[in-house]
């Protein structure tokens, strides 16, 4: 949104008080006139319009996600894959099943059958604990986040899984899209007897629809312990968290 000079006057005629500003005000020895307090009120209200802007930039990564986090647990596969920027790449990679680059392969990844809900099955996939850094220039982002997901056929066995998101945004034509999904499993079990007493393996590739690229990294769930690595450093040290 543009700001005419007279308006960003008006704006300091009331900020200030009418009759204030129509004198120029005299501090140390030095004269603040009417273009100057002009120029200081346009700097300051350039630094709110970027406050706001960051705060709207937020609130779409947040709703961008959460979509995405609903689509999943939907089985809504063409939808979540819409949600995915055009650029060629664009990735996405869940767990130890490798990583898929471009649209319409994350698109396939996201329709295979055995991302789609069967009848009679459920997997609800809250996504929280979001933490998201904009880029200084607004176009790009960085977010981690987690999910707990409970899953299973009815009458069978079910499933808990849990790990974190280390995802990238990227803002196309003005809106937020998602340009790498990163989810590390930290966590498979039985629901019928327990998480802890009976862990499960992390599923691989697929074998009818193989990854374009290996698993970024190596490592296994519960009850081995990996911490994915943070995007961000210690908001208070201004270290990188790592597990020693």
């Amino acid at each position: 949104m543009q700001i005419s000079r007279r308006a960003l006057f008006l704006a300091g005629l009331a900020l200030s008080g009418a009759a204030a500003a129509a004198e120029p005000i005299v501090t140390d020895n030095r004269v603040i006139t009417d273009d100057r307090r002009l120029a200081i009120l346009e700097a300051k209200l350039a630094s709110l319009q970027k406050q706001v802007e960051l705060l709207e930039d937020v609130k779409a990564i947040e709703r961008l996600q959460q979509a995405y986090g609903y689509y999943i647990s939907e089985g809504m596969g063409e939808e979540a894959a819409d949600l995915f920027s055009d650029s060629p790449t664009a990735s996405i990679e869940l767990g130890l099943q490798g990583v898929y680059v471009g649209k319409e392969r994350i698109r396939a990844f996201l329709t295979h059958e055995s991302n789609r809900l069967k009848d009679g099955e459920i997997r609800e996939a809250p996504i929280m604990q979001g933490v998201i850094h904009v880029a200084p220039d607004g176009r790009t982002a960085k977010a981690r986040w987690r999910t707990l997901v409970m899953g299973g056929m009815h009458g069978e066995d079910g499933t808990w899984a849990e790990g974190p998101f280390e995802n990238e945004y990227v803002k196309e034509d003005g809106v937020w899209k998602l340009s790498k999904v990163h989810w590390y499993v930290s966590m498979i079990g039985s629901y019928d007897e327990g998480w802890h007493r009976k862990p499960l393996p992390a599923p691989g590739p697929l074998a009818d629809l193989p990854p374009d690229r290996p698993p970024s990294e190596e490592y296994q769930p519960y009850p081995a312990f990996y911490l994915p690595p943070y995007h961000y450093a210690h908001p208070i040290t201004g270290q990188p968290v790592v597990w020693e």
